[in-house]
């Protein structure tokens, strides 16, 4: 079996790739821009496409072709794999390295084979599909054997998987279409009925995370632009993060509802090992202030937060990829 050389999370809101010997080598927004001007050509990739956003001329698409986990154009989905990989590895003698790919929770064998094939496009020299949540527990440094899983809900750009794991995979778990994207949306929404301005996404992706706190007497404010809804001028507004609690705390709350479900259909024994060790948590989303407090206050049971938890899944794959033994054991067997 060929190891792989990178591990890769193509997330809904960003990509990540580590590369084995080096670490994280790319860390870049799931956004390509492209002219359809006569023939089709790439015009920005990752943050320099994201930063084109509701600013591009005719003729020009901004997209991201990965959505609520799955990918939904094809095309432009092997450009911008293909380019980011450009800016990490060259191709030997026509190929490029082997790659471990993180899917959703209980992926479908239709949908990975999508990934499979923009991945062949990109002329990946062979491919080897895990679940997310798994590599998410041992990125996050969760010490796993079969006897000690590990309940993981791993907050995305557009999902959230929550499961359980151990070393053998997943033992029971769900990925939902509820994410970071969900929530500017959801702030894009109180904004323009609380202030009457109309705001996009980069904006309310800004406010989320310069304000955004699961602590309910938190004062900290930030300046907002956008468009009056009534005058249809600019206008600015001061905004807190005591304004949009009740949309953080919503949104929580429905993830705290799903994990609950899951926990419920568990073994006694599994249940007693994760109220002992409590919950582990991961993905970019995860990284709220309070989150830990208002997690054991709801749920009555601890919370783990890894330092680094936007980038537990990329580590944990590459940990699972320079272990031949780990990866034969994790490995999604393809039909």
């Amino acid at each position: 079996m060929k190891l792989p050389t990178l591990s890769i999370d193509l997330g809904s809101s960003v990509t990540k790739i580590y590369q084995i010997g080096a670490g994280v080598v790319l860390s870049e927004p799931s956004v390509i821009a492209i002219s359809e001007t006569g023939r089709k050509k790439v015009k920005a990739i990752g943050a320099d496409a994201k930063n084109l956003i509701g600013k591009t001329v005719d003729g020009t698409v901004v997209t991201s072709p990965v959505f609520e986990g799955a990918i939904q154009e094809e095309e432009s989905a092997e450009l911008m794999i293909e380019n980011f990989l450009n800016k990490v590895t060259l191709k030997r003698l026509g190929r490029r390295p082997s790659v471990l790919f993180a899917v959703p929770c209980g992926a479908d064998n239709a949908t990975i084979k999508r990934f499979e094939k923009v991945l062949n496009d990109c002329d990946v020299f062979s491919i080897h599909f895990v679940e997310s949540p798994v590599l998410a527990a041992i990125g996050a440094g969760v010490h796993l054997t079969d006897s000690n899983p590990c309940f993981i809900i791993d907050i995305g750009g557009g999902t959230t998987n929550i499961a359980t794991v151990s070393l053998g995979g997943v033992i029971s778990g769900i990925s939902v279409n509820i994410g970071g994207k969900s929530l500017d949306n959801m702030l894009i929404d109180f904004v323009e009925e609380s202030f009457e301005l109309k705001i996009g996404r980069l904006t309310a992706e800004r406010l989320k995370i310069q304000v955004g706190s699961l602590l309910n007497k938190d004062d900290t404010t930030t300046v907002v632009n956008g468009r009056d809804i009534i005058t249809g001028k600019p206008r600015a507004i001061t905004v807190s993060s005591a304004d949009i609690y009740p949309v953080v705390k919503g949104f929580f709350d429905k993830i705290f509802e799903l994990a609950g479900m899951v926990m419920a259909k568990l073994p006694a024994e599994i249940s007693a090992d994760i109220r002992r060790e409590g919950v582990y948590f991961a993905g970019g989303t995860s990284k709220f202030i309070g989150l830990e407090e208002y997690f054991r206050f709801n749920m009555g049971i601890r919370a783990n937060v890894c330092a680094e938890p936007a980038y537990a899944v990329a580590v944990g794959g590459g940990a699972v990829a320079g272990n031949e033994k780990l990866l034969a054991r994790l490995r999604i067997n393809r039909r």
